[in-house]
């Protein structure tokens, strides 16, 4: 099974994980790591580098929540000498969708998985919807 490891702003992946159970049930070899308010960067960095090495990064995908923030940062600089997928923009349709399909299809397939249904998960209601 591909792990998952999520590491967001505040607490946006242990509230992604606990939302998705409530539809899809429990998601085994998921982890999330929060960095809030006040944290510094080398703690977030010792997270990331410990939940990689106990997760095992041959079949895992790092989740971060926005590019460019300091979760992306820390997973950025964690994947040297590693062999892991990092995406970022993570979301709730797209995590669900991962969290299934990871015991079906292979990093690879899941990644552009992700990138595809990462354009529907956006849907602007008032020009699909009410433009009749």
């Amino acid at each position: 099974m591909i792990n998952i490891l999520l590491v967001t702003h505040g607490e946006f992946g242990k509230e992604l994980l606990k939302s998705s159970e409530m539809i899809i049930g429990e998601v085994e070899n998921a982890e999330s790591i929060s960095f809030n308010h006040g944290d510094s960067f080398e703690t977030l960095l010792k997270k990331v580098e410990e939940n990689i090495k106990n997760l095992s990064d041959d079949e895992l995908i790092v989740f971060t929540d926005m590019y460019g923030g300091s979760p992306y940062n820390a997973v950025n600089r964690a994947m040297k000498n590693r062999n892991f997928y990092h995406i970022t923009g993570i979301n709730f349709p797209l995590f669900i969708d991962i969290a299934i399909a990871r015991d079906t299809y292979s990093l690879e397939e899941i990644a552009e998985k992700i990138i595809k249904n990462g354009k529907k998960s956006i849907v602007f209601v008032n020009e699909k919807f009410l433009s009749d």
